[in-house]
């Protein structure tokens, strides 16, 4: 039996670390709920084309979060070693790395805006989403080059000026979206479109504010100034890769299951793809704020790691598993309680409102499986166990979770419900096999 009481230190350790990513999540979170509330306004039409292009802008968007999480362990490990300048040269590949693929997100996008007219959706949520959908391609190249500082930084275990830039990033989104929506303050009325473009310049400033929160917080622009950009060495953008590929592929596999729930909801109906629109917005705050106990899970994991201390790595990353399980039994609780009210903030429309309701509760049944299968992931992260997890992800999601999808929602009638069904037997798999997978593996290490 598991005493909380060991995990005491571990559990503070943890939320040090956390809370500021946490913070930083928690506020992204509430300015895409925020997001949504202000296209609520415009009606079900925009809310469901924001939907769709969310669904496939999101699926290249983790490819290049996945891929910048290779920075965190390496960089962690590297500060256990003490091998200072090992960690200029991670940071110089992973921007390199991270900008390539934001402007390949932009090819992408405009090669498959023609796919949009074929996916069954409805003719006037497609027209609304492509504008979207093409702006959010441009958003990459800020939001890599974030990450690279981001992830640069938290690997340090300085999480706190992602978090600063962050919330002041999200006040600047708030208010740019407010003008360029509703054309405010002496800028046009965009709509839906003026959405994606406030989400750019938003991301743009929160560039500036982060260099210039790291140019004086202690001695972390010293690794970025000394790097030397002119030379690049093979061997260690391999090594990024290797980490940072089939971490991307962990999260697209989840995320594309996701969106395919989204798109497979769009085939019933614009009203039932307002509402999974509103239930998914929702569960993704509880979720997003799981990924900080997850990164904090990949930092502690990977020092633990450079200092060849497994019986710490093993008390790390087991009491992060522990303290998500915690939280996310809360959120399933609220979800539950608030089911009836929750949606009302984001439409007056009682057809999307029931069914968002109900999608709720399938919301909070699969909290702790959400919770447990993300830390586990960063946990697995710090170790550099990545391949596997892949696999793993992959079966759990695909395999799994979106062929019950697909079947529930058409051929045993159950509707939406049916949706989500997949989504929950499909995020437990994921987070029994990960969690196996950490505790066989940390204890092989403990028992060498």
């Amino acid at each position: 039996m598991i005493k909380l009481s060991t995990y005491r230190k571990d559990f503070r350790l943890n939320l040090k670390l956390a809370l500021p990513i946490m913070a930083g999540q928690v506020g992204q979170v509430l300015v895409n709920f925020i997001d949504n509330i202000m296209v609520g306004q415009l009606g079900a039409t925009a809310l469901a084309a924001v939907s769709l292009a969310i669904s496939i802008y999101i699926s290249l968007m983790v490819v290049g979060m996945g891929i910048s999480f290779a920075l965190p362990p390496l960089v962690a490990q590297a500060h256990g070693m003490l091998k200072h300048k090992r960690i200029s040269v991670l940071f110089k590949h992973s921007l390199l790395i991270n900008v390539i693929y934001a402007m390949l997100v932009i090819f992408i996008i405009e090669l498959s805006m023609p796919l949009l007219d074929h996916l069954g959706q409805d003719p006037e949520v497609v027209a609304l989403a492509k504008p979207y959908l093409r702006i959010s391609g441009w958003t990459m190249i800020p939001l890599m080059i974030f990450q690279s500082l981001r992830c640069y930084s938290d690997g340090l275990s300085e999480t706190k000026p992602a978090m600063i830039a962050t919330l002041i990033g999200n006040v600047f989104n708030v208010l740019f979206n407010y003008m360029l929506i509703y054309g405010k303050l002496g800028a046009p009325a965009l709509g839906v479109e003026g959405a994606a473009l406030g989400t750019l310049l938003a991301r743009i400033v929160m560039i500036g504010i982060m260099i210039a929160i790291l140019m004086r917080w202690k001695d972390l622009w010293s690794y970025i100034k000394n790097a030397d950009y002119k030379v690049y060495d093979q061997q260690v953008a391999k090594k990024l890769l290797s980490l940072g590929i089939p971490t991307s592929m962990q999260m697209f596999f989840e995320v594309t299951a996701f969106a395919a729930a989204a798109l497979i909801m769009g085939t019933l109906g614009k009203v039932p793809q307002a509402a999974h629109q509103i239930a998914i917005n929702l569960a993704a705050m509880t979720f997003l704020t799981c990924t900080g106990l997850g990164m904090a899970a990949t930092i502690r994991v990977g020092n633990q790691l450079g200092q060849r201390n497994n019986t710490g790595l093993y008390k790390a990353g087991m009491s992060a598993i522990l303290q998500v399980i915690l939280f996310m039994l809360i959120a399933a609780i609220v979800f539950v309680g608030l089911r009836n009210v929750l949606p009302h903030l984001y439409i007056d429309d009682a057809a999307v409102i029931k069914i968002a309701s109900v999608l709720l509760i399938m919301a909070a049944i699969f909290q702790v499986s959400d919770g447990v299968q993300v830390v586990a992931l960063g946990v697995l992260r710090g170790m550099q166990d990545v391949k596997m997890p892949m696999v793993i992800t992959f079966l759990a999601y695909w395999i799994c979770g979106i062929p019950i999808s697909y079947i529930s929602a058409h051929y045993l009638d159950l509707g939406p419900m049916g949706v989500w069904l997949g989504l929950v037997i499909g995020l437990t798999v994921s987070a029994i096999l990960l969690t196996r997978r950490f505790y066989v593996r940390s204890r092989m290490m403990i028992h060498r």
